[in-house]
């Protein structure tokens, strides 16, 4: 067990908590066309470290992935990652992480990457979501799973 400062959803104050290991957990692996989502369950609480994901898109259309986090009703950050693909067939590595800035894409065919930032000291409630929402999105966009590194600290 590792103990860190984290300040609670409720923002009253800054307190010491202790959590287990960083883990990473996963969505389902969404449909071509589709977003992907991954919900925190019910009686869990996660302090975000990283987010990543794989997008494989087809040659139609130029996607440009932004990531939205919510607390099931209200978003609560927004990102981008990079500028819209290129409309050619590529597969990509996106990940926002704290402390990263917004480049990409970068490289070409099968080993593009771009990346976006995300709030340090994120921690959310169970029924929050953490999903893609992607302009340009079309029918040979698709993504694999999304991976979340995260703690879980006690609720």
């Amino acid at each position: 067990m590792t103990a860190i400062a984290v300040k609670h959803a409720d923002k009253k104050d800054l307190l010491t908590e202790t959590f287990i290991a960083a883990e990473a957990v996963s969505s389902a692996d969404p449909a071509a066309n589709a977003e992907a989502t991954l919900t925190v369950p019910a009686g869990e609480r996660w302090l975000v470290k990283s987010v990543s994901i794989q997008m494989v898109q087809g040659a139609t259309q130029t996607p440009w992935p932004r990531l939205v986090i919510d607390d099931g009703t209200n978003t609560l950050f927004q990102a981008q990652a990079g500028t819209a693909a290129a409309a050619s067939s590529t597969t990509e590595q996106v990940t926002w992480a704290p402390g990263l800035l917004t480049t990409g894409p970068l490289g070409a065919t099968t080993a593009v990457s771009r990346q976006g930032g995300l709030p340090d000291g994120l921690v959310l409630e169970a029924g929050s979501r953490i999903q893609t929402n992607t302009v340009g999105i079309g029918a040979n966009t698709n993504y694999g799973k999304m991976w979340a590194l995260v703690h879980k600290l006690p609720v």
